[in-house]
């Protein structure tokens, strides 16, 4: 198989604290322990060469990282690689959208889990101004398409599904509605109840604004994505509870102190940073040819188990989002 995508967390860090994602006392990586940013470029030049062609940058927050400009400027002048992102909470995103979009960023996604101020506040600690403000330097510079990621959850924000979509409507952006899953801290938390099924939200957005015409896209976070005719904008759904969406995943993720992880949906991690500080090119060949192996069996594997979460103890900020 090959290998079309990858999520980069280059930090554990995150300037929020989201009640459904970062636990209390949450210890952070030492500095020595994060991979640095050759070592990134050079794992991402290695998988170049079984299909790799976008990277999106995560974190925690990657904004936090210092001088990530160097690092999507590194990234963005490999020739292989055609499409450089990054997922961003936006608190600090005005402060750095331009110096990102000069040294070669093509576009940003920014997660806001509610358009309320007060209960934006309660869901993360955060100040949904500065996020706003983000947004709009960010389309001023050129990074677009921006899309939105909402985590849906019942009782808390699921009224709010029509407010996205005339937020959408106004600002030009993609919004794009996930299902809360059982990972991390969210395990603390995570009710079957708790998952409002995406199903209902369209079905709501659709009695208001008619009939949503698919799109012959799928997005790489494995959204179905939806198109309003008569405001010209995309919505998403990323169902992972209700209506997973994983055949011919062809997706890895790098964790920030230097693992692959196969799937969220499993604890199965294989490291790779000691080959980058240590080993040799043949090495790193070796591991990726192996690493294609494990991801084919894990999407089997998975899809047997009829697309279940088993219990994975890290949290989102650790993993990349």
């Amino acid at each position: 198989m090959e290998i079309s995508y990858l999520r980069i967390s280059v930090t554990d860090k995150c300037n929020l604290k989201c009640f459904y994602c970062r636990p209390e006392g949450m210890e952070f990586f030492e500095k020595e322990k994060l991979l640095s940013f050759e070592e990134i470029r050079n794992f991402v030049k290695a998988l170049t060469k079984y299909g790799l062609k976008r990277v999106r940058l995560t974190g925690g927050e990657p904004l936090l990282r210092k001088d990530i400009e160097k690092l999507v400027k590194m990234l963005s002048q490999i020739p292989e690689i055609e499409d450089v992102s990054l997922t961003t909470n936006g608190i600090t995103l005005a402060r750095y959208a331009q110096i990102l979009k000069k040294n070669g960023l093509n576009r940003i996604n920014v997660s806001i889990d509610s358009l309320k101020p007060k209960l934006f506040y309660e869901m993360t600690k955060g100040n949904l101004e500065d996020v706003l403000e983000g947004i709009k330097v960010a389309k001023k510079v050129g990074l677009t398409p921006i899309k939105v990621n909402a985590v849906v959850i019942r009782g808390v924000n699921e009224e709010e599904a029509l407010d996205f979509v005339e937020f959408a409507k106004e600002q030009k952006v993609e919004v794009r509605f996930i299902e809360m899953m059982p990972l991390g801290q969210g395990q603390i938390y995570w009710d079957l109840d708790m998952v409002k099924p995406l199903d209902l939200i369209k079905q709501k957005i659709e009695k208001k604004y008619g009939k949503l015409i698919p799109t012959t896209s799928v997005g790489s976070g494995a959204a179905r994505v939806y198109y309003i005719p008569k405001y010209d904008i995309k919505v998403g759904f990323i169902t992972p509870i209700s209506n997973p969406f994983c055949d011919g995943c062809s997706k890895l993720r790098l964790t920030a102190e230097g693992n692959i992880k196969l799937c969220l949906r499993t604890e199965e991690e294989l490291p790779v940073k000691d080959l980058l500080r240590y080993g040799t090119q043949e090495d790193l060949d070796n591991f990726i040819r192996h690493l294609l192996i494990e991801k084919e069996r894990s999407n089997a594997q998975i899809q047997k188990s009829n697309y279940s979460f088993s219990e994975c103890r890290r949290v989102m900020t650790s993993i990349g989002g």
